[in-house]
């Protein structure tokens, strides 16, 4: 039997799930953090002991998450953020700078929940709110922007998202946030070199993008070649033209 998933999160279920099937998982998925770049950011390599992690993650009003990755490292307890995006078989290309061009001229209106640091800002406020006051302080809600579709996000009362967020809560003593990105490595690091490092749009409280990541998908492509994950491979095939 095969099963081949269609677009990112089919392309990110096979890679974590063969990892997880994979003789040496937590070795695996050592390595493919690895590729991971943080450019605002001197971050040693990660040594990992042990994960757990949640696949298409509700955190209610904040968004859901590609996968949550909690970590224990000779570091400490890590939770790693993952976002994935892909370019749609209509596009001739994905550009992270106009990714985050668009993101920027939304504020003067509204930004959509599905760009990438909409995201990936939600997540930020997620832990700063877990952080400060607990999951209650999520439960009373955040004030956001004018320009986010909710004036206020709450975490809600989904007993499956509390559970998350108890499990989530014991990580934070580092946290990480990357980009899954259908963009090529340079371009994506002058990205970050240049736009990236300025303060981030007036007025969105708590903005912080020195945790930022990046991985691109012809970076774990040639992962899977080196590592022979070959359902991954056959997912990424199955979506060519649908990936990057």
């Amino acid at each position: 039997m095969r099963i081949v998933g269609y677009s990112e999160r089919g392309a990110v279920n096979a890679l974590l799930y063969e990892i997880f099937y994979s003789q040496s998982p937590e070795r695996l998925l050592e390595e493919l953090l690895a590729l991971a770049h943080f450019p605002l950011q001197t971050h040693s390599a990660v040594r990992l002991n042990e994960a757990t992690i949640l696949v298409e993650q509700s955190l209610s009003d904040f968004g859901d998450a590609d996968a949550i990755l909690l970590l224990h490292t000779d570091d400490g307890p890590m939770t790693v953020f993952l976002e994935a995006k892909v370019k749609p078989a209509q596009t001739v290309a994905w550009r992270i700078d106009e990714e985050y061009q668009r993101f920027i001229d939304g504020t003067a209106s509204q930004v959509s929940s599905s760009n990438l640091f909409t995201q990936l800002y939600h997540k930020v406020r997620f832990v700063s709110g877990l952080k400060s006051g607990g999951t209650a302080e999520l439960q009373r809600g955040l004030p956001f922007h004018k320009s986010s579709t909710r004036p206020v996000r709450r975490i809600g009362h989904n007993e499956v998202v509390l559970r998350a967020v108890a499990q989530i809560k014991p990580f934070l003593q580092h946290v990480r946030y990357f980009a899954l990105v259908p963009d090529e490595p340079e371009r994506v690091a002058s990205f970050f070199a240049t736009m990236l490092t300025a303060a981030g749009p007036s007025g969105y409280e708590g903005w912080d993008a020195s945790d930022y990541g990046f991985m691109c998908w012809v970076e774990v492509e040639e992962f899977c070649r080196r590592q022979g994950l070959v359902n991954t491979l056959r997912v990424l095939e199955f979506n060519k033209g649908q990936i990057y």
